[in-house]
């Protein structure tokens, strides 16, 4: 039997997330996550920007130990975090399907960090700075899937009009605190 290529597949959730870690690397805006995520001092949000190269060294990719990069694509690791230190977890959280040809997919956005370098210098707070700069850089922002026949997924967005998951919320387990974000985009 044949099938319909007009029905969704959702062929491109396994790279999802690291599709919008690119948006992330290449987006100015976005400078003042990667200096919040690759220190640990209480005036990284006045640092020199990271290269390229020091961006994608921050990004977990298989290696022995997890804890010693800052950015997931899954919702945990299973290593103990021995730093102080600051990790942005970034994976598809829910899909809810709309119709056959459509779906919305929530994607969530774990920002946990040690409590003794979320303050910073600036009487703003690692935590909050980070969800404040996600919010500007992927809201509204086209996320491509890197694939050639899907192109473009759909905008990024932060509405409970198109999705009831869109939220942010803490959750704390001393000594870390985190939040988590909740975005969405439509796909199929």
């Amino acid at each position: 039997m044949a099938k319909d290529f007009k029905y969704a597949n959702y062929d491109f959730i396994p790279k999802f997330s690291y599709d919008i870690i690119s948006n992330l690397i290449d987006n100015p805006d976005a400078e003042i996550i990667w200096k919040l995520l690759g220190g640990s001092d209480r005036n990284d949000w006045n640092s020199q920007n990271l290269t390229k190269a020091q961006k994608r060294a921050l990004i977990y990719s298989g290696e022995e130990n997890a804890a010693d990069f800052s950015i997931h694509i899954d919702s945990g690791i299973d290593d103990v975090f021995t730093k102080e230190k600051c990790y942005l977890r970034i994976y598809p959280y829910f899909i809810t399907p709309k119709d056959p040809y459509r779906g919305v997919i929530d994607v969530a956005f774990e920002i946990i960090c040690h409590y003794s370098i979320n303050t910073l210098s600036n009487y703003q707070t690692r935590v909050d700075t980070i969800i404040a700069a996600l919010l500007r850089c992927l809201n509204g922002t086209n996320i491509s899937t890197g694939d050639q026949d899907s192109g473009a997924l759909g905008a990024m967005f932060f509405s409970q009009l198109g999705s009831k998951m869109d939220k942010m919320q803490n959750f704390n387990q001393p000594p870390y605190k985190g939040k988590i974000l909740v975005m969405s985009v439509n796909a199929g």
